[in-house]
């Protein structure tokens, strides 16, 4: 991370060297060109922000050759490497750098010019998408950078790694920080720059809430959760339960950066490349479910057929391109839609929170209003399909399926219930990995420039290894 860190404080020093260099006295009053702005938006960086956020978030060879491979949604007939459980360092390493570099430092910087604005909306932004992100990354890697991040510009290039604890410890605030700034009523948001709600700050507090409940519900089975604080969130009326509200971006062209990102990637070719998994299909195919002919294209025999996890080589296992389904096109569109939360996956998790704790109302209500909701999001009718409701149970496996291509939900969705309990190690996987992976390990550059505090992360939640659980995932 020190480049990171060493570059962000360069670009900081020159971009201030520059600014000093060209003030001197009288000749701002002399050159003031009246047709030009003097105030800069102080937003002007939320619409970069929240698109480096989406992208990372969908990333095909992060988000969707690993955590959408990994709990068996999709699967890979050639080039499988990530399928058998060998990631794209690099990629993996773009995910880390990206997320501290083009997001939460960026979402620093903007709320300290929010600041000096008393631009509170702004401010609540900021930390939304700043915590989006850090528990992105913690849920991938578990202990991370959180308290020292972002702090080159006071000399400090080797950050301590937080205890995941620490890190959702810390979310909760942040998420607390932006509902409260929200509901100040002081500052706007640019329609112009939020890619989101088009400036809606009254949407932005349902954002924040709904990210703070789904945090919560992550830590369910660890001393951080607490029903007296589910209840409150339950009480404010502010969770995204109606379609209308759910948080995404929709892309608008065929060129970035308005881009689907799955579009630039997967398409002009590349299709082949990327199948639905086997576990997935064989579920839906057995529940009727109608997402099914919008997750997937029929193979070259009319069927929707899935690839079970892994193979050295899937074409001589009866798996190549063409004998199983490709990924559906309304995800491959170059203006198909991404979601950072939504009213099926809030619904789902109230149903969780009442079957479960026996607070907020009947749970198989919210069930249904989940999977109806996850219906019209596909662009179904909500009321062809309902599925029978079994309890908890019925709830996991709809997380998990409502989920599919938003792989960081799906992958840990399924390490906190285990459900389905009967996704199997994937065949001919990277030799000493006995398991299904359930986190990423630490970077290479990290370990090369942040070795010691790496070292104590590693030490502190044991092996950096892809099957050391992280402190959450009990099951």
């Amino acid at each position: 991370m020190k480049n990171i860190y060493n570059s962000f404080a360069f670009l900081f020093t020159l971009s201030l060297g520059l600014a000093l260099i060209g003030c001197d006295r009288d000749f701002e009053e002399i050159n003031t060109d009246p047709d030009e702005p003097t105030v800069i938006s102080v937003d002007l960086q939320l619409g970069f922000i929240e698109r480096a956020l989406i992208n990372e978030l969908y990333d095909i060879f992060t988000a969707g050759e690993c955590a959408s491979t990994w709990p068996q949604h999709i699967s890979k007939p050639i080039y499988n490497d990530a399928d058998r459980y060998f990631p794209r360092l690099g990629a993996i390493n773009t995910f880390w750098n990206t997320l501290y570099l083009n997001v939460i430092s960026e979402a620093d910087e903007m709320y300290l010019l929010a600041e000096e604005a008393n631009n509170q909306a702004v401010q609540g932004t900021a930390l939304t998408l700043k915590a989006i992100a850090l528990q992105t990354l913690t849920d991938a890697f578990g202990n991370i950078p959180a308290s020292e991040a972002n702090l080159a510009t006071d000399g400090n290039y080797n950050p301590k790694y937080d205890t995941q604890q620490e890190v959702y410890t810390q979310i909760f605030e942040l998420l607390d920080e932006a509902i409260a700034k929200f509901k100040s009523g002081e500052g706007a948001i640019n329609s112009d720059q939020d890619l989101i709600y088009g400036g809606d700050v009254s949407k932005w507090v349902k954002f924040a809430t709904s990210v703070k409940f789904r945090a919560l519900m992550r830590v369910s089975e660890t001393s951080l959760f607490s029903t007296a604080e589910l209840q409150s969130l339950i009480d404010s009326g502010d969770l995204i339960t109606n379609s209308s509200d759910n948080a995404f971006i929709q892309f608008s062209s065929i060129t970035a950066p308005n881009i689907n990102p799955h579009y630039g990637t997967v398409l002009n070719g590349r299709e082949a490349e990327w199948c639905m998994g086997e576990a997935l299909v064989d579920f839906m195919l057995a529940e009727n479910d109608p997402r099914l002919a919008v997750y997937a294209n029929p193979n070259d025999a009319n069927e929707y057929r899935g690839k079970p996890a892994g193979y050295i080589n899937p074409g001589l296992n009866g798996y190549g391109a063409g004998t199983v389904s490709e990924i559906g096109d309304a995800f491959m569109a170059a203006d198909a839609p991404l979601y950072f939360i939504t009213a099926a996956q809030v619904n789902l998790l109230l149903a969780e929170v009442a079957e479960v704790h026996g607070m907020g109302g009947d749970p198989e209500a919210y069930f249904n209003a989940g999977v109806a909701a996850s219906l019209e999001q596909n662009g179904l009718d909500p009321a062809s399909y309902t599925p029978a409701y079994n309890g908890y149970q019925s709830i996991a496996e709809q997380l998990w399926v409502g989920t599919f291509l938003q792989g960081y939900e799906t992958w840990a969705e399924w390490r906190r219930s285990d459900i389905p309990s009967n996704l199997t190690l994937a065949v001919d996987p990277q030799p000493g990995v006995n398991s299904i992976p359930t986190r990423y390990t630490y970077t290479n550059d990290e370990v090369a420039l942040n070795g010691s505090n790496v070292s104590e992360a590693v030490a502190d939640q044991g092996s950096d290894a892809l099957t050391t659980k992280v402190w959450w995932d009990v099951n």
